[in-house]
This record gives structure tokens, sequence and C-alpha cells, in this order.
């Protein structure tokens, strides 16, 4: 039997109805990364997996990502980050929009996320899609983000964990991870469909063209980007899977009740370096 799918988010979220409760065959993982070309957050409800199993569901997508944060990875994979708000050393920064590992020439390209432990209520994790937020943007703000690049970092990420951990700032994280420039309109690898490219965690600033600054604050492209018309709350149930496409959305936890437990289980696939989308051309076709 095929999987089935059903929209959550009319334009960019399904959820895999059917056959759950056991680890996907090939099969159903190219009919996943399929839905993810359409949509780009697949949801799957109480999938049993073990580490090893959520490796190999991960590698249907592509390569696995070996875990850089080695406080936080799970003892039984380097593959898997153990995402808690507890412990000595919480992973920091996902209460801030932000597509994964954007401070890499090669960002990563798929997430997946497991619900190990979920709170009575809170703990939230919001999707914003960055496709329909490009489209449905002012004119003159396409116009502006023609050709423009992002500067991304990893100095919020460091003072960040300084901070939340208590400890001096990485040594030398700025030789391990300088600064990248990335398309502040990036094109969909698969369809070339132009999407915008922000992180409020790792985007210090947008350069037109010609170099100069952006006529547009980030603050407020960063407000219509993340607009609730373009958001989707996934509110977790143990055994949870998400996975999403980091070329289309951004997304963030909703921690506002930080002291009550949550564990997710998160691996990734790497990816090529993001590609501009097409000029923009104001003749209302892009």
């Amino acid at each position: 039997m095929s999987l089935e799918f059903t929209a959550l988010h009319e334009e960019f979220v399904v959820e895999v109805t059917g056959r759950t409760g056991t680890l996907l065959a090939g099969r159903d993982g190219d009919a996943i990364k399929k839905a993810l070309i359409t949509y780009s957050v697949v949801v799957i409800r109480g999938l049993e997996l073990v580490p090893a199993e959520q490796v190999a569901l991960t590698r249907l997508l592509g390569t696995p990502e070996v875990v850089t944060d080695m406080r936080n990875h799970h003892p039984e994979s380097q593959d898997i980050l153990v995402v808690s708000n507890s412990g000595a050393t919480p992973v920091v920064g996902n209460r801030c929009w932000h597509s994964d590992r954007s401070f890499l020439p090669e960002p990563t390209r798929y997430t997946m996320l497991r619900a190990e432990v979920v709170p009575p209520q809170g703990g939230d994790t919001l999707f914003a899609d960055m496709v329909e937020a490009y489209a449905q943007s002012p004119e003159s703000w396409k116009e502006a983000l023609s050709g423009a690049v992002g500067v991304h970092s990893y100095d919020k990420i460091a003072r960040l964990r300084s901070e939340i951990h208590r400890k001096p700032i990485e040594e030398g994280y700025e030789d391990l991870y300088p600064p990248v420039r990335h398309p502040a309109v990036r094109a969909h690898p698969e369809t070339g469909t132009p999407a915008l490219y922000l992180s409020d965690l790792c985007l210090d600033r947008i350069e037109t063209e010609q170099g100069t600054s952006l006529p547009i604050p980030l603050d407020k492209l960063h407000a219509h980007a993340t607009d609730d018309r373009f958001v989707y709350r996934h509110r977790w149930q143990v055994g949870d899977v998400v996975i999403w496409d980091n070329a289309r959305v951004l997304h963030k936890a909703d921690m506002r009740l930080w002291e009550l437990p949550r564990v997710l289980h998160r691996s990734t696939t790497a990816s090529l370096p993001p590609v501009p989308a097409d000029a923009y051309v104001p003749d209302g076709t892009r």
C-alpha cells in the first residue's frame, strides 16, 4: 500500500496518513522525498524509530551530517543531535527563526526531528514558508533583493552558547566558521522557485547587487516573512517525526515554558551551496 498525504497547511505542509508505526521502506523514503519537493514539511505521527533507523531514514534523503556539537550527540550515533532544554549544555538558538547551519558554505538541506519527551503544554515548533513569503513581498522589495547577498555568521550562536552555558566564548570559532555569503533569494534546488533566505540567528546583513546596504530593515523583512499567514505550528506528540526542507522554510521553537522538559532527536543531510534565483523581472512573472 502506497503512502497517502493529507495537507495540514494548504501551501507547504502535509501529514503521512495510513501506514505508519514502523520503519518506512526505501520506496516510502522516495515518496517522502517527492512530497518534500512539492510541499517542504512532512509530518509522520507515531513512527517507531531507534537511532539507527532514524539515520537510515535520513540517508534515504541524502548524506547524513555528523553532529558537530559533541556535547549533545546521541550516545548511540554521532549523526543524531539530542535537542534538549535541560542538562548542562542545552542546545541554543532554536528559539530564533533560522534555517539550519546557514553559517556554512554548504548549509543543511533536510532536517528530521523525532519527539522523545514532550511537555504537557508549549514546546511547539513553528515553520515559515519562504516561497510564499517571497511571492507576497512588495514588488519594490523583490527588485531590491534581486541579486542581493546575505552575510551569515556564527557570531550570535557563539554568544548564546557562552551566555546559556555560562562559559567563555568558544576560542577560534572565527577561523573554524568564517562569515559566508549566500543569495538573499535562493532558487529551490529541484524546482528553481525563488525563496527568501533569511535567519534571525545567523544573518548579519544583506547587501544589494551594487554592494550597498539593503533599503529594507532586516527586522521588517523578517516580520513579513514570518507573518502568521505563512506559518504552520506543530504541536508535538511523543513519536512524531517531522522532516523539512531548509531550502524553503525557516523554523523555530516556541519555548516560552522553557522549564518543562522537551527532548527531540535531530538528524540532518548535507547540501550543495545555495544558488541565487533568476533575476527579478518586474512584469508580474517573478
